[in-house]
């Protein structure tokens, strides 16, 4: 099992905490009343135009061509200090521009799409300071262009009072900048390293929201390259506004797995998706014509997607999904607060920080909250990583393991195809014990194996270890031997026979699957701290397995080409294996310029005791001959039955003199050959024909011809001797 981390989610959270902490010490700072502000008298002189109800805004309708004009007065107080100064100010409403003065003194123009220089680096109010000297009765004229109508409310305060309400009003601001726009980078990141889509989901809406906030507090257009938006005007910023509502619908229903547990609503997402996307283009198109059409439009698609989110997370809470009811519920206050920010907008509500700033602070703590949980996906992501690594870990390890499996089984297969029947079982551990000791590491390993015939066997990784091995399993052979009977490898001491392990790491004792009453083993030792894991001996039951299998094959591989070789009758080679090997060492006798003999042996007047006794007899005589012939030639000799009663002897490196001197040892064994076939003895004797091979021949021929003629030749001269083949016979 992965073991999961807790901490990353909670330190990024507590990363968050500060975070909100520092933007909830910037919203309680920006407390903008203030006790040094003057009463203002607002009068229109456009038609048109209203006034708020408690008259102390003006309602100004859209018009990008006449400005709307109205009439402002109030009395200044004499001034506190010196250096005191009056200013008119404005909150920083979308319009074209607005102005105040009058026929002695007009303000700067000021212009919420192209902000100027001397109005600071991030202007947050429109200012229009008065001149120093002004006190008393003051009347000034405001005009006014609005593309989208617009409700101000005009200021009148001390300069110093003005200044302290825009710093908090930047704050504020930069705030809610900071926040989004280090959750972007954050999700951008998280994105790049786990490479989940929901993170750069959320960073395509934490960055809209980030640009819908700018724009829509004027300050977009002071960024190079952004200030080619103000060509669109309000169509831009309600452009802005769709994008952003389209990637809060996309990241909520990413969040929540809206697609995976409803499809139909999450095919309703993407419709609406697609829907306020389609606002954006139309609003991008900058058509005048539209532009009314455009308000209404981007209106309801913004109310549409408020309630889509909300819609989403209440969905999500009730699946209970992580951190969904918070995100729910800040879902539901950032849509009240775009209401009741569109109710201020019109004169219906105060103009207070948080009717105007009380929607964006909102958003942030959703974007927040959401960060949060999908922080978790971190962690999520990290454990389906670790398993896929361990899964591809293992896929790997068990592949590299068969390819070791096969690899094995076929090395074992062909070593020992060319293997004399001795040689079989030591070549096959000893290529185990090699393989095993590289893909487990082992320090040293060995294999005992005792058959019934009390043979046994032993073979140690490396050999230097061999006397160590013997020791151990003299000493506890019988407690091998029970292990090797349970066909289960396992852990044991072998200092405290049969105790399981419970502390160092022990040798582990691994059985091999012999027949009964044969039985085996091998001994693994790792002793540097390690025990054996359950794939490990798996993998070594699996290798001694393969190698008492080859073994196996190898033994009847061999029995089967004896017996293809063999004659069934007397156990001598047959007479195709002989003319084989014949033609082979006659090759290479010439080759090498080396001596060889052939030995013609008949049995004399074999034809009457199979006609006096039967040919059961005649079987029983042969093989008794057979017998008798192979107990004497040598190592260097081959015996095979040629036909009948008739064998052939291949005597290699032999003079002629020497093949005589076995010609007559092997009539001697016959002649002696006591042979009994119910209750009658039986007398047998043999004629040998001895021949050898001349320099020149180089294939056996001429050599058994000459052998063949001596044979006739023993039997003219009275049988039951031995000649040798003259020059004459050539």
């Amino acid at each position: 099992m992965i073991a999961r981390s807790p901490h990353h989610e909670w330190l990024f959270a507590a990363g968050l905490v500060v975070l909100a902490a520092v933007c909830a010490a910037s919203v309680l700072a920006a407390s903008f009343a203030t006790h040094q502000e003057v009463a203002v008298r607002i009068t229109p002189l456009t038609a048109g135009a209203t006034t708020t109800p408690d008259g102390d805004g003006i309602d100004v309708p859209a018009n990008r061509v006449a400005p709307s004009i109205a009439r402002l007065r109030f009395e200044l107080p004499q001034a506190d200090t010196q250096d005191q100064r009056w200013v008119v100010m404005f909150n920083r409403d979308i319009v074209e521009e607005i102005s105040v003065g009058n026929a002695q003194w007009r303000g700067p123009t000021r212009r919420f799409f192209a902000p100027q220089a001397d109005e600071g680096a991030i202007p947050s109010v429109f200012l229009f300071p008065l001149p120093e000297q002004w006190q008393g009765s003051v009347v000034l004229d405001m005009q006014v262009r609005s593309g989208v109508g617009s409700m101000l409310r005009p200021r009148v305060m001390s300069e110093n009072t003005a200044t302290r309400i825009e710093q908090r009003t930047i704050g504020l601001a930069m705030s809610i900048y900071a926040s989004l726009f280090m959750l972007a980078l954050v999700m951008l990141a998280l994105f790049y390293a786990a490479h989940d889509r929901a993170f750069l989901a959320y960073f395509g809406f934490a960055l809209s929201g980030l640009l819908m906030i700018a724009a829509l507090n004027g300050h977009l257009y002071l960024l190079p390259g952004f200030d080619l938006l103000a060509s669109w005007r309000e169509q831009g910023i309600a452009a802005l506004t769709m994008l952003f509502s389209a990637a809060a619908l996309q990241i909520l229903a990413l969040y929540a797995g809206l697609r995976g547990a409803s499809p139909r609503a999450g095919k309703a997402v993407t419709i609406a998706c697609v829907t306020v996307l389609g606002i954006a283009g139309l609003a991008l198109l900058g058509l005048e014509s539209l532009r009314g059409a455009l308000q209404v439009l981007s209106m309801i698609g913004w109310i549409g997607a408020s309630f889509g989110c909300i819609a989403i997370s209440v969905d999500a809470a009730q699946r209970r999904v992580p951190m969904a009811l918070p995100i729910a519920f800040c879902c539901i206050l950032t849509g009240l607060g775009a209401i009741v920010a569109e109710l201020m907008s019109r004169g219906y509500i105060e103009d207070l920080w948080w009717t105007r700033r009380g929607y964006q602070v909102a958003l942030v703590a959703t974007a927040a909250i959401l960060a949060i949980g999908l922080a978790a996906r971190v962690g999520d992501y990290r454990s389906q990583r670790d398993r896929a690594k361990l899964a591809h870990e293992d896929s790997d390890r068990r592949a590299a393991r068969e390819a070791a499996r096969l690899a094995l089984a076929e090395g074992l297969q062909a070593q020992l195809k060319s293997l004399a029947i001795g040689d079989l079982e030591w070549t096959a551990y000893r290529r185990v014990l090699d393989q095993l000791q590289r893909m487990l590491n082992l320090d040293a390993a060995a294999v005992a194996v005792f058959g019934a015939d009390n043979h046994s066997l032993l073979v140690a990784e490396p050999t230097e270890r061999k006397p160590q091995f013997a020791r151990m399993v003299a000493q506890r052979q019988s407690v091998l031997k029970g292990l090797a009977r349970t066909r289960s490898p396992l852990q044991v001491t072998l200092d405290d026979p049969g105790t399981p392990t419970t502390g160092a790491p022990v040798p582990a004792v691994v059985p091999l699957p012999l027949r009964s009453p044969a039985w085996g083993v091998m001994i693994l030792e790792r002793a540097r701290g390690e025990g054996f894991t359950t794939d490990e001996l798996t993998l070594a039951s699996e290798f001694g397995r393969l190698a008492v299998q080859a073994i196996d094959e190898a033994h009847a591989a061999i029995r089967l080409r004896r017996s293809a070789e063999m004659d069934a009758l007397t156990g001598a080679l047959n007479r195709r294996t002989l003319d084989q090997w014949l033609a082979r060492n006659f090759s290479e006798a010439h080759r090498n310029n080396r001596d060889l003999s052939v030995l013609f042996v008949d049995l004399d007047n074999f034809k009457s005791i199979n006609d006096t006794h039967g040919h059961a007899a005649g079987d029983h005589c042969l093989r008794r001959v057979s017998g008798a012939l192979s107990s004497v030639i040598g190592s260097n000799e081959l015996l095979g039955r040629y036909g009948g009663e008739e064998f052939l002897i291949v005597s290699m490196q032999s003079t002629s003199d020497a093949a005589r001197q076995l010609g007559e040892r092997i009539r001697a064994a016959v002649e002696d050959l006591p042979v009994e076939w119910n209750g009658h003895a039986l007398k047998l004797t043999a004629s040998v024909g001895v021949a050898s091979r001349w320099p020149h021949e180089s294939a056996p021929n001429e050599t058994i011809e000459r052998a063949d003629r001596a044979l006739y030749a023993a039997k003219r001269g009275g049988r039951n001797r031995v000649s040798v083949a003259p020059a004459v016979f050539v």
